[in-house]
C-alpha cells in the first residue's frame, strides 16, 4: 500500500512539474515578446539579448529533458533559472524582484518538482525493491 502511495505521489510531481513547466513557458513568451524585449533593448545592447535566449534554450532543453529524466532536466532547468535570473538582476540591472519572479520562477519551480518526482521514485526503489 506504501508502494501505491509513492507511486501516486511521484506521478503528481512530474505531472505538475510538466504543467507549470509548459505554463511556465507560455507566460515567459508572452511576458518576454510583449514587455521584457524592449526593457532588455533599452538597458542593453542585443549581445545580451543573445546571451538571454541561450539561458532560455538551456530552460527549454531541462523541461524537455525532464520528461525523459527527471533529475538531469530538473538540475539543469533549476541552475538555469538561476543563472538566467542573476544575469538580468547583474549584467543588465534589472531589479531583484522583477529577475526573479519574471524570469526565474517560471523555470525554477518545475526544475524543483522535477528533483522531488525524481527523488520519489528512488525512495520508492530503494525501499520496496522489485524482487520481493
Amino acid at each position: 500500500m506504501k508502494r501505491l502511495l509513492l507511486m501516486i505521489k511521484y506521478r503528481q510531481y512530474r505531472w505538475a512539474a510538466r504543467l507549470l513547466g509548459l505554463l511556465g513557458f507560455v507566460f515567459f513568451v508572452s511576458y518576454f515578446t510583449a514587455d521584457g524585449l524592449a526593457d532588455i533593448k533599452i538597458h542593453q545592447p542585443s549581445s545580451d539579448i543573445t546571451l538571454i535566449l541561450i539561458f532560455v534554450f538551456l530552460c527549454f532543453t531541462g523541461y524537455l529533458l525532464g520528461w525523459v529524466i527527471e533529475i538531469a532536466g530538473g538540475i539543469l532547468l533549476t541552475l538555469s533559472a538561476i543563472f538566467l535570473s542573476l544575469y538580468l538582476h547583474y549584467i543588465v540591472n534589472f531589479s531583484i524582484i522583477t529577475s526573479i519572479i519574471y524570469y526565474g520562477l517560471p523555470f525554477f519551480i518545475p526544475g524543483i518538482l522535477f528533483i522531488t518526482a525524481w527523488r520519489i521514485k528512488i525512495l520508492r526503489k530503494a525501499n520496496y525493491p522489485l524482487n520481493s
